[in-house]
């Protein structure tokens, strides 16, 4: 039995995708605030698939507690109404709306009821608080026991998502210069039903109609942290269908525009306030005013790199070396980098496969062969490893051991070019034990990059505290192409640092 009625209610809406509602559902499990109940609703999905994945031993337990309460559609009635229909059956003080492919830190709940109730005072009208976001790009494949989500590395988000102000503001919003995805929110709950909850006659911007009349109603703060998961998927089907594994929602079958007018504020209207149409005139006008502001601006900035593209091309040309580019990490954050290791003069000398150098350095590979040499050169800024076959593995790793005190994530920053261009990865190598004492080592959130010929890349890979205390010997694992006969891996700078 709940000791007190839970203040948060989350509603969670899917239909026929289990894979992606196990997470969702975990990642409410590992909230670090009690104070909620949930809905499930499935929307016409198929109910003995559900219930198969529901089984898992620690939703059973949260299922049987009570926490969660299911609602099953004996047929599809729309993501807007399922999300309503949820949001109706609850009895709470606020509703989220956690979709089945997002997620949440596990603090997202109990930083903003913190927010809330701290802010409340100052504005009586707060109708909700929500946090930023994080937009993550993955993939599905297919693995041993069923699909995989794997992740591959996270997306930039538009300016609009980035604002610093601490509310939400009802003309920016309804302009597009302010944005939230339902992920991000935690809203008063009879205040988004006396709004109409989300349209339901929409397909498509549903969340977007809903908060811009929400916002002209309540205010709703904004916590200075990312909290929420967005999840994206790469692969796209068809234009004319939308796939519900792949959640495509950009599809252009959808009339996007229609929906996208219909989701502003009317100009006019029937028993509209003053200061309603005031806000959808201001609203209006600075749309016209954003639309010819950014056609100028993209075709400016399309110039702009297409000259840049050029000047680069031709240093390159000119100093026979790729254009330089420059690690991020301000000198005070750097907690190891290459060139101090390396000293005032050139380094050079055959290295062995497992044996450590220059202070936190391994290459790992099956066997040390003839010809593994490296050289570092500060002068000319050039680090390289030369490699006589990296064979069926070859890596180059650096120690991350100590360098973050448990409590700071870590930045690592690597600048590599080649003549020839290459594909090669890198993940966080960590060494773990299980129960009986044996040691395996994993590889965590591997990413792809490319190496363009004759040209430089920069790789910048963060890591979690909690990515990092899964182990004691923690590294980033630069992981080379696949047989290759005399690979040279030249690396310009490689910093490490504290966020």
């Amino acid at each position: 039995m709940l000791s007190s009625p839970p203040r948060v209610g989350i509603v969670i809406r899917t239909k026929d995708r289990p894979l992606f509602v196990l997470r969702a559902l975990r990642t409410v499990l590992a909230q670090t605030s009690t104070a909620w109940q949930m809905v499930l609703v499935n929307d016409g999905g198929d109910a003995e698939a559900l219930d198969a994945a529901l089984l898992a031993p620690d939703l059973a337990t949260a299922l049987a507690a009570g926490l969660v309460t299911r609602l099953d559609m004996p047929r599809s009635i729309g993501r807007s109404a399922a999300f309503n229909r949820g949001a109706t059956a609850l009895a709470t003080e606020f509703v989220c709306c956690l979709d089945d492919d997002d997620s949440w830190e596990p603090d997202f709940l109990a930083s903003l009821l913190v927010l809330h109730d701290a802010t409340k005072g100052l504005a009586p009208d707060l109708g909700g608080v929500a946090a930023l976001v994080t937009a993550v790009r993955e993939d599905i494949v297919p693995g041993e026991g069923g699909d995989l989500i794997v992740k591959l590395g996270e997306d930039d988000l538009p300016q609009s998502f980035k604002r610093t102000d601490f509310f939400v503001n009802p003309i920016a919003y309804a302009t597009y210069r302010h944005d939230l995805y339902p992920v991000q929110w935690m809203l008063n709950r009879e205040a988004v039903l006396q709004v109409g909850g989300f349209p339901e006659d929409f397909d498509v911007m549903e969340d977007r109609a809903f908060m811009t009349r929400f916002v002209q109603r309540w205010r709703v703060a904004i916590l200075d942290r990312k909290l929420a998961y967005h999840h994206r998927r790469v692969r796209r089907t068809g234009d004319t269908q939308q796939s519900v594994t792949l959640n495509t929602l950009d599809n252009p079958s959808y009339d996007w525009r229609l929906y996208a007018d219909l989701s502003k504020v009317p100009v006019s209207g029937d028993g509209a306030s003053p200061s309603d149409l005031v806000r959808a005139a201001a609203a209006t006008v600075i749309k016209e005013l954003n639309d010819e502001t950014s056609a100028l601006w993209h075709k400016i900035n399309g110039e702009a790199m297409a000259l840049r593209a050029r000047i680069e091309a031709l240093d390159a040309r000119i100093a026979g070396s790729p254009a330089p580019k420059m690690v991020s990490a301000p000198l005070t954050t750097r907690a190891w980098s290459l060139w101090p290791v390396v000293g005032e003069g050139d380094v050079g000398y055959p290295v062995a496969a497992g044996t450590p150098f220059l202070d936190r350095m391994t290459v790992s590979m099956a066997q040390t062969q003839p010809g593994l040499i490296m050289h570092a050169s500060v002068a000319q800024q050039r680090f390289v490893v030369q490699i006589p076959h990296t064979q069926d593995w070859a890596a180059l790793e650096i120690s991350l051991a100590g360098l973050s005190d448990r409590q700071s994530a870590l930045r690592c920053e690597v600048i590599v070019s080649s003549q020839e261009g290459y594909l090669f990865e890198t993940a966080l190598s960590l060494s773990l034990r299980d129960r009986l004492g044996r040691r395996s080592h994993v590889f965590d959130e591997s990413h792809v990059h490319a190496c363009p010929p004759g040209g430089t890349v920069l790789v910048t890979r963060d890591f979690s505290a909690a990515q990092l205390a899964r182990s004691d010997t923690p590294k980033l694992s630069i992981i080379l192409p696949r047989q290759v006969h005399h690979f040279r891996l030249c690396c310009h700078d490689l910093v490490v640092s504290r966020l």
